[in-house]
């Protein structure tokens, strides 16, 4: 005849059973974690695939280091450069940023289209959200015009290294303050982003691009062209052929500034410091 088993004895029974089976599923739960990082380090050495992103610095102290000419002195700069305040830096998220105006020499004075302000933003690493016109304006109070948001395209851009390419642009178009919509009479600003030394026109495909595991790098920069001084407003196609003509004639300086795909951070770190030490 059995005996039975005392209360105490089944309790400990159960808990060496159930720690028993936490071992096996620690064990096991270690063994997939050491087959992931050895599987995803055979993924980046074999295939060259970057899963965890180095930040990049700029080539050069700054983005005002950006020539007041370009494209031959077509383009000239007007003005000093404009500085943000501490909450605007914040609100954009870097500090590396240029705004700058730009005269148009070949046209008229009277030429809505002559002066053009260039805005640009770069983010050395895949963790900040692009700033866009159709956020950022809106939230100052400028009224989107109907049917305002057009993507276009502009061939025949020659960049930094000889090669040729056609860029897509997003430009977004809005009325002037306390004015009825006139499709003559818009202020049109446009923008695409340089990611990992290439190009694309939406905040979307910035996101998805750098963190493709193929690029090694998580850096880029938005480049926004606003038509126009305060006052001087035209219609989109006026002002698509005006920014298609800058970036055409400056992608090649502004590629200048930025970072290439085959930079090295450690050496653009060392430019800064070597700048900062001749500024000083």
């Amino acid at each position: 005849m059995s005996q039975p088993v005392s209360p105490s004895s089944a309790s400990a029974s159960a808990y060496a059973a159930i720690s028993w089976q936490a071992t096996i599923r620690a064990v096991i739960a270690g063994v997939l974690i050491i087959a992931g990082i050895l599987a995803l380090h055979v993924l980046q050495t074999r295939w060259q695939l970057t899963f965890t992103k180095v930040p990049m610095p700029l080539p050069q102290q700054t983005l005002a280091v950006l020539s007041r000419h370009l494209a031959a002195g077509r383009y000239v700069a007007e003005g000093a450069d404009q500085i943000l305040d501490e909450a605007e830096v914040e609100t954009l998220s870097t500090n590396d940023y240029l705004i700058r105006g730009y005269r148009d020499s070949q046209k008229n004075s009277g030429d809505p289209t002559r002066l053009l302000s260039l805005n640009m933003n770069y983010y050395g690493t895949g963790g900040a959200t692009p700033h866009v016109p159709e956020i950022c304006w809106a939230g100052v109070g400028m009224q989107e015009a109907s049917n305002s948001r057009v993507t276009f395209d502009i061939p025949n851009v020659r960049r930094k290294d000889g090669s040729v390419v056609t860029l897509r642009a997003r430009m977004i178009s809005f009325v002037p303050p306390g004015e009825t919509e006139d499709p003559k009479k818009l202020k049109n600003v446009a923008y695409l982003f340089n990611v990992n030394g290439h190009y694309v026109a939406t905040a979307k495909e910035v996101i998805s691009a750098f963190w493709k595991a193929s690029n090694k790098y998580a850096f880029n920069t938005k480049i926004e062209v606003t038509v126009g001084g305060p006052g001087d407003f035209c219609s989109q196609q006026q002002a698509q052929e005006a920014i298609a003509d800058f970036l055409r004639g400056t992608i090649n300086h502004i590629e200048d500034v930025l970072p290439s795909p085959d930079s090295d951070p450690a050496q653009n770190s060392a430019g800064q410091a070597a700048a900062m030490d001749i500024a000083h």
